[in-house]
């Protein structure tokens, strides 16, 4: 991967000599381009254009600029819930493509969280995911946007997205659908994890829940076995989330 700039840089320096070249050819000839001279330069451009929009280094920046994001929301959400006295969440919706997420308050310091499903969504029977529906649909009722921080959920980037949220009080890790991370106005946190993910690094954000200390570690996505890239991240969220349960 480092080398990739050096790449990218030596074929911007060949173009130029070449264009050079081929101005001194027209001072001496006269004569305009040949067919062969645009070829070679429209491939030269077209294979550097290529490099660059394919530089992994982009995906690496968004990844470690989404983690800053999420850090930063979290921060907010913190003093926000304070100044308001009551309750704040950070809002991931897992669910839509592209991911979003969005910092939401709600109802007073009295609000209630409301219950974990008793089964995991892919075992739910019709009735149980028809409950949980409705209950998801009041919670959200409940909070509003925080106009203050972003005017509309913020969306992920391509090749970024966030694998799951775990939580303290649970051994559950929620990779899909709605999970939200909630502060209240004592200043308390949810004890939680946050996992993102591009296709060669993930990054936790472990939350405590009586600080402002965010804990943000970057771990290599290893694929020794070749296997498909969603199953790898999915294995590697499991096992950075079962070692902080461990840790906590």
């Amino acid at each position: 991967m480092e080398l990739l700039p050096l790449v990218v840089e030596k074929l911007a320096v060949r173009l130029l000599q070449r264009n050079k070249f081929i101005q001194a050819k027209l001072l001496k000839s006269n004569q305009g381009f040949t067919v062969i001279e645009i070829l070679i330069a429209l491939v030269l451009i077209t294979l550097v254009m290529a490099m660059a929009l394919s530089n992994p280094f982009s995906t690496s920046q968004d990844l470690d600029q989404e983690s800053d994001n999420i850090e930063r929301a979290i921060r907010f959400m913190s003093d926000e819930a304070v100044l308001r006295n009551s309750v704040v969440r950070l809002h991931f919706m897992l669910g839509k493509a592209p991911q979003e997420y969005a910092v939401e308050y709600g109802p007073s310091s009295s609000f209630v969280l409301p219950p974990e499903p008793e089964h995991e969504s892919t075992s739910q029977s019709k009735e149980e995911e028809e409950k949980e529906a409705k209950r998801l649909k009041e919670t959200n009722m409940q909070f509003n946007k925080v106009q203050e921080f972003q005017d509309s959920n913020k969306e992920m980037p391509e090749g970024v997205k966030i694998l799951g949220v775990g939580n303290g009080n649970s051994e559950k890790f929620k990779s899909t659908g709605d999970v939200s991370v909630y502060t209240f106005p004592t200043g308390e946190k949810d004890d939680a994890i946050i996992i993102l993910a591009n296709d060669e690094n993930v990054i936790s954000l472990e939350v405590n829940p009586f600080n402002q200390k965010i804990e943000k570690k970057t771990h290599k996505l290893e694929n020794p076995g070749n296997r498909e890239i969603n199953d790898l991240q999915a294995a590697k969220a499991k096992e950075i989330f079962e070692t902080w349960l461990k840790e906590r």
